[in-house]
């Protein structure tokens, strides 16, 4: 680990929006899929009755819990996407590589841990509602396995020494 990766860390905001975005956009892309008409898309933070947000997504019509999971799925692909890229193409400049890391395998990781703590709390959340609509085994299991890949797929690029990164 490099002292200077710290540095990123400054842009968190631009990476949180970006992972909200990705996480809302699955929502409304799920909800259209289903037929539903998207009414209201948030994607920064924004206090509501007193209850921050870090953003929300308002249709009409019928969904399904597909649409509630779909950042989920969302996720589980954008990891993917990274872990080939990381692993299979090897950027070749560290600010990059560190770029799809922390995009592609970190914000992942944070937001389905997130939404997954608060949803097992009782926080009224996507994983909240899905517990409450789908068998709760299943979602427990799904959280389990995605968040042990993340969390893998974190070690493997990141802080395993025989895995290649720039310097």
């Amino acid at each position: 680990m490099k002292k200077k990766d710290f540095l990123w860390c400054l842009l968190y905001p631009v990476y949180q929006t970006i992972g909200t975005l990705r996480h809302e956009g699955s929502h409304a892309l799920a909800a259209m899929m289903e037929g539903a008409k998207v009414t209201e898309f948030v994607f920064w933070p924004e206090l509501r009755n007193g209850v921050l947000y870090w953003g929300y997504v308002g249709w009409d019509g019928a969904t399904t819990w597909f649409t509630t999971a779909a950042p989920y799925f969302c996720d589980l692909i954008v990891f993917f996407v990274a872990l080939l890229i990381i692993v299979g193409a090897r950027p070749r400049r560290r600010w990059l590589w560190l770029n799809i890391l922390i995009i592609g395998v970190l914000s992942p990781l944070v937001n389905s841990a997130y939404n997954y703590s608060g949803g097992v709390t009782g926080g009224h959340n996507d994983v909240f509602e899905l517990l409450q609509v789908l068998d709760p085994i299943a979602v427990h299991t799904y959280f389990g396995v995605t968040l042990l890949l993340y969390a893998w797929g974190m070690y493997y690029c990141y802080f395993r020494k025989k895995t290649w990164h720039p310097d």
